[in-house]
């Protein structure tokens, strides 16, 4: 799946949010696996950045910065999704909020 580093920071967060809820093992696996994904593709994206901090003197305001950062975060990576049916919520066995729905949204693949 292509996507922006912007969209592998906010997705991060997500699947983040989730780490507690009780969901069944289908969804929680596939879960686990696309955090993994992401947080190798987070590292790379965080060096990066780390550097652009570092050229900048930590100066998070800087014009330049600001664009540089910017750019990175619109840089498209191919990460390979680890997709789940949506047949999964149609079971009725578990409750999801519809915030909760949005975030694993990326991950679910319409049959």
């Amino acid at each position: 799946m292509i996507m922006k580093n912007l969209d592998v920071v906010n997705y991060l967060n997500g699947l983040f949010e989730l780490s507690n809820v009780p969901f069944p093992v289908q969804l929680t696996y596939a879960i686990k696996k696309n955090h993994r994904k992401l947080v190798t593709e987070y590292g790379d994206y965080d060096d990066h950045r780390k550097a652009l901090l570092s050229k900048y003197n930590e100066d998070k305001t800087d014009p330049a910065f600001i664009k540089e950062l910017n750019e990175l975060l619109a840089i498209e990576v191919d990460i390979d999704v680890h997709k789940i049916p949506e047949t999964i919520f149609e079971s009725g066995e578990f409750e999801i909020t519809p915030k909760q729905l949005e975030i694993l949204e990326f991950m679910i693949e319409i049959i």
